[in-house]
């Protein structure tokens, strides 16, 4: 898929999450990893050895002080890996959306069994 089509799916991921939370996405940069295939969990257990598919980096607005000033904070989607683990364009399309969710639940301060709850 060409970077531009994975990028709609972003764009069109973001402008379809309720405005309440849309107001809330404040000093938050989303990137595209092209090429950059990332590993987490115990290399020698293939159970345990898992591509990341996004991450989020910052401190979520469930935990910032006051008004101070912050780098922004930063998720990145792996293209790679998404559609290395995806069979087709439908399911690129799917599993993207599911990981933007996924990651802007992470800036909203929701851990893993939470978001695995809801499905993402």
């Amino acid at each position: 898929m060409e970077k531009e089509e994975f990028e709609e799916i972003i764009e069109r991921t973001l402008e379809n999450i309720p405005e309440k939370f849309k107001d809330k996405l404040d000093n938050l940069s989303i990137v595209v990893e092209e090429n950059e295939l990332r590993y987490i969990g115990n290399q020698s257990d293939a159970r345990d050895y898992k591509v990341t598919l996004g991450l989020y980096e910052g401190l979520p607005i469930t935990k910032r002080a006051g008004k101070r000033q912050m780098l922004p904070d930063k998720i990145t989607i792996y293209k790679k890996a998404i559609e290395s683990t995806s069979r087709s364009p439908e399911e690129i399309t799917a599993t993207t959306r599911r990981v933007v969710l996924h990651e802007l639940g992470h800036y909203f301060g929701l851990g893993e069994d939470k978001l695995h709850e809801l499905g993402y």
